[in-house]
């Protein structure tokens, strides 16, 4: 690393560009403050609640109006800043945004913060003589119409989030269905459903919760899923179908042939990776291309993309920012930084980011790195081991393997789960092994590792959803130590009792 304090960008000013703005500010004789540029107007990222879903704006936001965590506060919380104790474990999603936004001032990150400012490319540097070290040339733009403005920076931390490009699967004969198509991400609320047969794809967080939600104001719910069956009661007006599979105009045939008269499809097939501001020149073009055929190919679907599009500003000739900072021509190619040109077929769009080393680094370029790519693991304790994780290494607490190496690693793992059968979007994918890689964050980087009663309420609200949806938001959780927790609930005494006596 160069000598003197390093300078640092984060990208996003969501709750994992916030953590990691509050890390590099904790560690001043090692880091300048931070400059953390944020597309919008606020803080808060994904959970910023908009009605906003018009064709022609960038929506952001994945929140529906009455959509309440699915994690208890007390794991959910950064380990560092609590939530109010005197909220309910289950908590309305204005209530992670306001306890974002204390977070923020309590750690004073705001004066850090450049609202409304696109970045538009991320570069790789290479330091000249005997520094070898490689730096990045960091392109943003003002939403003022301001002219685009090239600053360097030592290191970047790239907290864009992955809830806001939706993920489409193909279905068969989809552009004539005439019904209406959408993804959970412009769903707000259930009301506008009513008397609709609703067929709802995916049976994650999001399927599962927006099904429930429909069920007392569609005329009929399907939800779709692959996998193993469900384990609950559904209420009547809501059943299990398997896979679609195909369309016709007016109905959706599942993969055992079940046909569905369906007047809406609800995609609840979550999301994938894209960061724009990393795919440069040809690679960037073809990105584009591949949209456009998505719009022409989806019907009612062509919102879904064409919002996401990262259109550029007006160009403004009176900018102050410009006389503030330094612009400077890049030394390496333009690359596209998520292309491993050794593994076929590996790119953002297919839902993973190689080469990655630890989920973390960028194994070619490890000053550059993901915060939060990681997916089924809970957010924000994430957020707060990752961070701390990524700026050791750039302090030189320790040091990484050599990019020969981890980039070998990283494509071992790719190779690995293509083996196996796996699709290479579930790559990042944590799940079961959540707690041992963010054991294995603290235990590297010596910072405190998350107290084990995380896991156990954790494994407490997951056993309880499986099996009864309907019912685990209505428990309540005390930490009394690291190890201990206490459980109550509103819920039916014997049912509760039972499901205490199943625990571990």
């Amino acid at each position: 690393m160069a000598s003197g304090r390093l300078r640092v960008a984060v990208i996003g000013a969501g709750a994992a560009g916030l953590c990691s703005a509050r890390h590099i500010l904790s560690r001043p004789l090692t880091f300048e403050p931070p400059v953390v540029l944020e597309m919008t107007e606020q803080v808060g990222g994904t959970w910023v609640y908009t009605e906003e879903v018009e064709s022609g704006a960038h929506i952001h936001s994945s929140m529906y109006r009455d959509l309440s965590t699915n994690l208890p506060k007390e794991i959910m919380e950064f380990p560092d800043f609590a939530f109010d104790p005197s909220l309910p474990s289950f908590i309305h999603h204005s209530e992670v945004l306001k306890y974002l936004e204390d977070y923020t001032d309590r750690f004073s990150i705001r004066p850090h913060i450049k609202f409304n400012t696109r970045v538009v490319s991320v570069t790789p540097v290479l330091g000249e003589g005997k520094n070898s070290e490689v730096s990045w040339d960091v392109t943003s733009q003002t939403q003022d119409n301001g002219d685009p403005v090239t600053e360097r920076f030592d290191a970047i931390m790239v907290c864009a989030g992955h809830y806001s490009h939706p993920f489409l699967p193909d279905i068969e004969g989809l552009e004539q269905f005439q019904g209406q198509v959408l993804h959970s991400k412009y769903y707000r609320y259930p009301e506008v459903f009513s008397f609709h047969s609703v067929v709802v794809l995916g049976a994650g967080p999001s399927g599962l919760d927006i099904s429930l939600e429909l069920s007392p104001h569609a005329k009929h719910v399907s939800l779709s899923h692959q996998g193993s069956p469900l384990q609950w009661t559904p209420p009547a007006n809501l059943s299990f179908v398997p896979p679609v599979v195909r369309a016709t105009h007016n109905s959706l045939i599942c993969e055992d042939g079940t046909e569905i008269m369906a007047d809406t499809l609800i995609f609840c097939t979550g999301y994938k990776y894209t960061y724009p501001f990393l795919l440069t020149g040809s690679n960037m073009m073809e990105n584009q291309k591949i949209d456009q055929r998505d719009k022409m190919k989806r019907k009612n679907l062509d919102e879904l993309i064409e919002l996401e599009s990262g259109k550029g500003f007006k160009k403004n000739e009176e900018n102050p920012q410009v006389n503030e900072t330094l612009t400077v021509k890049s030394v390496l190619p333009r690359v596209d930084l998520l292309e491993d040109e050794d593994i076929v077929g590996t790119n953002g769009e297919q839902g993973h980011l190689p080469p990655l080393y630890k989920h973390l680094f960028h194994a070619r370029y490890p000053t550059l790195g993901f915060i939060g790519a990681v997916k089924f693991v809970i957010p924000f304790s994430l957020f707060h081991c990752q961070a701390q994780f990524f700026l050791s290494v750039l302090g030189g607490k320790f040091q990484l393997p050599p990019p020969e190496e981890m980039l070998s690693e990283s494509r071992e793992e790719v190779l690995k789960t293509q083996n196996s059968g796996i699709p290479l979007k579930y790559l990042h994918r944590l799940g079961k092994n959540y707690w041992e890689y963010m054991q294995g964050l603290a235990d590297t980087a010596g910072f405190e590792p998350l107290a084990p009663v995380l896991c156990k309420i954790f494994q407490a609200c997951w056993n309880f959803k499986n099996i009864e949806p309907t019912l685990y938001r209505r428990l309540n959780f005390k930490l009394l130590n690291r190890e201990e927790y206490e459980m109550k609930g509103e819920v039916p005494l014997p049912f509760l009792n039972a499901f205490k006596k199943s625990l571990p």
